[in-house]
Parts: structure tokens; C-alpha cells; sequence
């Protein structure tokens, strides 16, 4: 899609285009005619057509199933029936593999990709200065204009030049990243001297070729043993042939290895080789019968490589009777294990343990070509986010009580190993999460990373969270189920975190692992001193402070350096910054399923089963009308509503009652009263009334009160002053100390935000 929006040779293309029907055999003859939608309809300036993109593993394996339908051509693959369907109507259709893609153009499209989505601003006199330049020196080096603009005209201005191309720079084949090997020109530059072409045939002298293939195959298998070997018999060979004394050697041997070494003079070109001892002693052919052997391969993998998961003695027992019957030689035990043993590895585990068991055993992807970065090319390309629960219990600031497991959020740079945002709560991962991480960052960097890389939990499926990522144009990708290494950069910062942190305060869960040597006495629950609101002031501490600016071995620095430095050399991009105000938290905040709601005369609008209502809706022009909404989570006291050009605040009808509660304590409440009222024959229906005369009775059940517990702890973590990045005064060791003392025992008069829920 990349190399379709920057050619200038494609006016149009339409993803997805209408199905056209191809008609073809399959490999066993039977005529098919089968509905196929092509990736993309292309009209260019001289033809138009269908182009359908696969990769080059996906191709081979569909050539090998249906090979009349994908075939491998003279200058790549084809699709016959596609083909002749297009000559119908003057058209064409191309296949189009991965083996195509110019990943120095991807990457490049990618660099560039905040300048083409966000146009920055280049003043006149900046953009005449860099024209100039680069008109009196073309083809220069991108690197040794950046110097020429040193203090005048900035990086990211420079970049912007480039994509909206007042600037030629060839993105096929430079790589912007290394500015020094990048040329850059007012105009593409003509590549044709006019001439007719022609070609030059070169022979070389191919024996010669052979000959030194030859010898580097076969210095290739000897071991290093026997190149000491035949070194030392070529350093007697060579005496005796100069008539110097040399190490005594038996008449025959010595006769042997002047023949040997004249054969392989004369035949290979190099004496040398034929003092090499010969490899693959002993006679290689397999004594076992080919009926035999057939026979065991077929047990192994219909009988041993099963879910049943036999032991190799069960299944050579079941092969011997069965090779008995047969009146054939069986196999001995040696000889089938050895056959298992050569057949292990990913794929037999997987047929006999499941495909989870196998990915640890399967190997690493390493890539051999130059390919987009797994990590990305510079910071907030790449950006991964997760959820963790932590090894230590945290307890209620007000009560003592103990509260729970928080969970742990965590936004990481890819490239840099930052952590851009820290995220802390009692309540599991859900869009709250995910909204509240992203809302960190930009609080903290005023940025969104371009690419958000997540698994495929439910909360990042939600509607809010990808709302929200479309309307700040950051592209999600979801990582394969059961993959854990795709998540290795964020997976090993909780791992880091744990150790070095969580691991060292009271409370830790270190001692859970073995669950039967748990007494009373070395409980972590009993040793729990940590409120929410303190361990995420720490937390953030070792994640801005500490970690930031320890060495780490994949980088070579540390993250806050690897961050800046390579800040200063792809750009600042400031104009991606995004504001945080209002307007950004109103748009942090979920709406409903509809996205609309309809106000109603005098009650305002309802939004998950709750009126709320707001001084605007008293102008009679908004009755009726479908108007967007957003809700607090965290208070559902409050909803917001779009009218007259502005998010407008507006408070639920039972605001006294409801305010500070949070969505989640509300449907805990809602699932308590149907479950009282669930014996009932009538059907029980939980009103805005019914919820909030709940609330504020004193028969709130256990569950009920530690998520009340959990948001106060919450909510009193929000209203906290953020700490500062730039105090970095505290230790290492600080930041594992417990909290000050103070007394667990509740209060005698609690104060008026907490509310009273009788006894508990």
C-alpha cells in the first residue's frame, strides 16, 4: 500500500474491490469456479487491474495445493484464471510476493510517515536557504546538509522538506537513518546518457572457477583435526621431495601419500587436499530393509508422534508384532529410538503435546535480509503496552485493610527500552486501563507512539480503546496468541522491575511460589504495609528515575540516553504533540455502544440506563435530538454531551447519591441485587432509584466495599501532585524502604469523603 500511495504512475487504487469469479481444475482434475476478492484494484497511467499481495511462503504452499491456480513464472508468480478472467475486459492481474518489497523503501515510507500524515509548517526563508544549497551542490549528502543548516534550519524541517518533495531524495535506495550514504538533489536526476544499450559478455575462465569451489567444498568438511593432519603430512611430503631429512614414516604410507598428493595436484589443483584424510569412514548404506524401515517411519509417526503421547518402548513393541506378522526383519530398540531422536524437535512435540508446549523449542527467526527493524528505527515508532499483577500486596490507606494485588501497567519504547507511561490500579485490565496508560504518556511526553503493539486481550478490543487510537492516528497490531517472544522487550522490563523493586519490599509474594512452606508467620499478606497511592509514588520513581538511567546491555547506555540521542538525530517531530487538556480527557473518557444518546424534555439524556442532565438541554432546539456522550468511569456520577460546538458537563439525576462511585463498583452493585432478587418469578429490572438507594444502605456485601476500598485508593492516586522527573536526588536504595509508620486501626472520625457503611 506504501509503494501504491507514492507512485507516480498510480491515479487510483481501491483495497478490497468487488469478487470476480476464476475458474480453474484442481490438482485432482474437478473443475472449480470459486468467488476471490483481490487486495486491490489499480488504475495507473497505462493499464488497470487486480493485484493480489501474499508472501513468499504462502505462495509455494498454495502452488503445491492448487497448482493451476498460483504458478511460478518467468518473472514471478502468476495466476492463470485471474489472468485470462482480466483479458476479458482488457485488464490484467498481478500476483504480487513479499520477495518483491523493497523494505529500504518501507522503512524510509515509515521514517517519513509523521511529516505525510501531519503536514509541519517550513518558513519560506528556511525552505529558500535549504534550496539554495542543495542547488549549489547537487547530490550532496543529506548529513552534510544537516551540518550546512546546523542552527538555522532544523531536522525535522529538513525531513518535511523531503516528504512533501521540494527535495528528491531516492527512498528506494538510501536509507534516511544514515544521512552520510544519502544524496539529495532539487529534482529526480536523469539516469539515461541518451545512448543505445548494449551489453559485454565476459567469459572467465570457468575450470579455474570449478577448481576453487572444488577446494573451498572440501576444506569446508575437514575438522580441525584433520587440518593438523594433513598439514603435517604435507610438511613431510614437501622434505622429502626437496631431499631434507623429515619425521620417520613407513615406506608404503609415505608411497601412498606422494600418489595421493600428485592425483589431487593434477585433478584439482591443489595437492594439499589429497593428504587430507578421507571422511565418512565406514560403509553408509542402511543394512535395514526398505519394507522395514518404511514400516517404522510410519509407526513413529502414526503411533509414537500422538496426543496419546506413548513411550517409544509401547510403540517399537507394537512395531515388532507387527513386522513379525509381516514375516519381516523388525527394527531393534537402538535403532528406533535412534529414528525418534533424529525426528525431534518442534514439530514433534507439537503433534504430541500441542502447539504451546512446542514454541519454546521452535527456533528463532533470524533474519538474514534487510528488513524493517523489528524494534523499529527511532523513538515512539514502535510502542508496546501490557498489564501485569504485582508480587507485592498493598493495603487501604484508610483502614489497613488488605486490598489486594494491584495491577500494573506499562507503555515501553521499543527502541529506546523507556518506559513512556506507568499505570497502577487495583481493578484487572480492562479499557480503563488502557485509556488512563495513554493518557500518562501524553501527559508525560505530549507524544503517541506511531505503531502500538498489544496481545489479544479483551480490553484492548474494545471500542473506546480503538476509537481513541484512530482519532490520534496510531496504528495497532495485534500480537500472535501464544507468541511470547513478539512481547520479549515489555515481558523482561516486568521481569527487571520485579527483581530489582517489587521483590524488595514487604509484602512480596517471592515466598508464594511455594505454597506449602506458607505459615502464618512469613505470610506476605501479614507483612503487607504498602497503600496504593505510596507504592505507585515509587514505582514511578524506579520507572522515570532508576531504570531510566541504568546501563542496559542490549543498548550499550542507558534508556534516557539511547532516547535523546537518537531524538536528536531522527527529529523532535514536534508538531505530533498533543495537547493535554480538556478536550483530550474528554476524549480519553469511553462512550456507549451507540456513541449517541437522545435528549428527553425535561430529563435530560440517558446514558447505560442513568439520566443525566445539564442547564443546555433547557434550549428547546436540542429536544429530541441524537447528541454524542462520553462517561467518566470513575465517576458515573458525571456523563459529558456534545452540544453547541463543546463538550458540555452534565450530572446524573441521583448525583448525591452516585458521585464518586465508579463504573465497575456500580455493576458489581446492579449483579448484588439481582442475585436477591433472582428467586423471584417476576422479572427484576435495576433502576437508576433502586441502585442508589442500594448504595446507600448499609447492606453493601464484602465484595462490594473492597472495590469501594480500591477506587478511593484510586482516586486518591489521581489527585496526588505527579512527581517530578527531574528530582532525581533519591537513591536506589530509598526507593525499597518501607513507608512511615503509622497506626493500621481505622480512624475514630472518618473523614467526610469516606463514607460510613455501618458495621463492617
Amino acid at each position: 500500500m506504501y509503494e501504491l500511495e507514492h507512485d507516480d504512475q498510480v491515479f487510483e487504487y481501491y483495497d478490497q474491490a468487488p469478487s470476480i469469479k476464476l475458474d480453474y481444475c484442481s490438482a485432482d482434475g474437478k473443475r472449480l469456479g470459486v468467488f476471490h476478492t483481490a487486495d486491490f484494484f489499480v488504475i495507473r497511467a497505462d493499464r488497470a487491474g487486480w493485484e493480489e499481495c501474499k508472501t513468499e511462503e504462502e505462495l509455494v504452499r498454495l502452488s503445491e495445493r492448487n497448482p493451476n491456480r498460483y504458478r511460478r513464472g518467468d518473472h514471478g508468480w502468476i495466476c492463470p484464471p485471474g489472468r485470462e478472467y482480466a483479458e476479458r475486459f482488457g485488464l490484467y492481474y498481478r500476483v504480487r510476493s513479499s520477495a518483491e518489497i523493497n523494505w529500504l523503501f518501507q522503512r524510509n515510507i515509515q521514517f517519513l510517515e509523521d511529516y505525510l500524515r501531519t503536514t509541519l509548517e517550513v518558513g519560506s526563508l528556511f525552505r529558500c536557504r535549504v534550496l539554495a544549497l542543495v542547488a549549489a551542490q547537487p547530490g550532496c549528502s543529506l548529513e552534510n546538509l544537516f551540518r550546512a543548516t546546523d542552527g538555522e534550519v532544523s531536522r525535522d524541517e529538513v525531513y518535511a522538506l523531503i516528504a512533501a518533495g521540494d527535495i528528491f531524495v531516492d527512498l528506494q535506495s538510501a536509507l534516511l537513518l544514515e544521512p552520510e550514504n544519502v544524496s539529495v538533489w532539487l529534482e529526480k536526476p536523469l539516469r539515461s546518457d541518451g545512448g543505445q544499450a548494449g551489453s559485454l559478455a565476459v567469459h572467465p575462465d570457468s575450470s579455474a572457477e570449478i577448481n576453487t569451489q572444488q577446494i573451498q567444498h572440501r576444506l569446508l568438511l575437514a575438522s580441525e583435526a584433520d587440518l593438523a593432519e594433513a598439514t603435517r603430512r604435507f610438511h613431510i611430503v614437501s622434505r622429502k621431495l626437496r631431499g631434507e631429512r623429515h619425521d620417520p614414516v613407513p615406506c608404503r604410507t609415505f608411497r601412498r601419500w606422494i600418489a595421493a598428493y600428485r592425483a589431487a595436484q593434477i585433478e584439482r589443483g591443489s595437492g594439499y587436499l589429497g593428504l587430507l584424510p578421507k571422511p565418512n569412514h565406514g560403509n553408509p548404506v542402511n543394512k535395514l530393509p526398505e519394507q522395514a524401515r518404511s514400516l517404522m517411519m510410519e509407526f513413529i509417526d502414526k503411533d509414537y508422534e500422538t496426543l496419546k503421547q506413548k513411550t517409544m518402548y509401547a510403540t517399537w513393541s507394537v512395531l515388532k508384532l507387527a513386522c513379525d506378522r509381516a514375516q519381516i526383519p523388525a527394527p531393534s530398540y537402538k535403532t528406533f529410538t535412534i529414528a525418534v531422536h533424529l525426528r525431534a524437535g518442534a514439530e514433534q512435540i507439537q503433534k504430541r503435546r500441542g502447539h504451546r508446549a512446542a514454541y519454546p523449542h521452535q527456533p528463532f527467526f533470524w533474519e538474514l535480509e534487510q528488513r524493517t527493524p523489528r524494534h523499529g528505527d527511532r523513538p515512539f515508532e514502535i510502542a508496546h503496552i501490557d498489564h501485569t499483577q504485582a508480587d507485592v500486596w498493598a493495603v487501604c490507606s484508610q483502614t489497613g485493610h488488605i486490598l489486594g494485588r494491584p495491577w500494573i501497567s506499562l507503555l515501553t519504547d521499543a527502541f529506546s527500552r523507556r518506559i513512556l507511561a506507568v499505570h497502577l490500579t487495583f481493578d484487572p485490565p480492562s479499557y480503563r486501563s488502557c485509556m488512563m496508560i495513554l493518557r500518562e504518556c501524553v501527559r508525560r511526553h505530549s507524544r503517541l507512539p506511531q505503531i502500538l503493539v498489544v496481545d489479544g486481550g479483551k480490553e484492548f478490543q474494545s471500542i473506546y480503546f480503538e476509537t481513541l487510537l484512530a482519532r490520534c492516528e496510531v496504528t495497532k497490531k495485534t500480537r500472535p496468541p501464544a507468541k511470547a517472544r513478539f512481547g520479549s522487550t515489555c515481558e523482561r522490563i516486568f521481569g527487571t522491575t520485579n527483581h530489582q523493586f517489587l521483590h524488595n519490599l514487604q509484602g512480596n509474594t517471592q515466598v508464594a511460589h511455594s505454597t506449602r512452606q506458607i505459615t502464618k508467620s512469613v505470610d506476605p499478606r501479614s507483612h503487607a504495609t504498602w497503600p496504593l497511592k505510596e507504592l505507585h509514588r515509587r514505582l514511578c520513581e524506579y520507572a522515570y528515575e532508576i531504570y531510566d538511567t541504568i546501563h542496559h546491555p542490549a543498548l550499550g547506555q542507558s534508556p534516557r540516553e539511547a532516547f535523546n540521542a537518537a531524538i536528536a538525530q531522527t527529529g523532535s517531530r514536534l508538531h505530533r504533540q498533543i495537547t493535554y487538556d480538556r478536550d483530550f480527557l474528554i476524549l480519553t473518557l469511553p462512550t456507549t455502544r451507540k456513541g449517541t444518546a437522545k435528549i428527553t424534555a425535561g430529563r435530560g439524556m440517558k446514558v447505560n440506563n442513568l439520566y443525566y442532565w445539564s442547564e443546555h438541554f433547557r434550549n428547546p432546539t436540542w429536544e429530541t435530538r441524537q447528541v454524542p456522550v462520553r462517561y467518566d468511569p470513575f465517576d458515573v456520577g458525571t456523563a459529558y454531551a456534545f452540544v453547541d460546538g463543546q463538550w458540555v458537563e452534565c450530572h446524573s439525576e441521583y448525583y448525591s447519591a452516585l458521585h464518586g462511585h465508579s463504573e465497575r463498583e456500580l455493576h458489581l452493585a446492579s449483579e448484588e441485587l439481582r442475585k436477591r432478587r433472582e428467586n423471584h418469578s417476576e422479572q427484576f429490572v435495576v433502576t437508576a432509584r433502586k441502585l442508589a438507594e442500594f448504595l446507600e444502605s448499609v447492606e453493601v456485601e464484602e465484595a462490594l466495599l473492597i472495590q469501594r476500598l480500591s477506587d478511593l485508593e484510586a482516586r486518591s492516586l489521581q489527585a496526588q501532585p505527579r512527581p517530578s522527573t527531574k528530582n532525581a536526588d533519591q537513591g536506589t536504595d530509598r526507593c525499597c524502604e518501607s513507608p512511615p509508620t503509622r497506626d493500621t486501626q481505622p480512624p475514630a472520625d472518618p473523614p467526610a469523603s469516606f463514607p460510613i457503611y455501618g458495621e463492617i
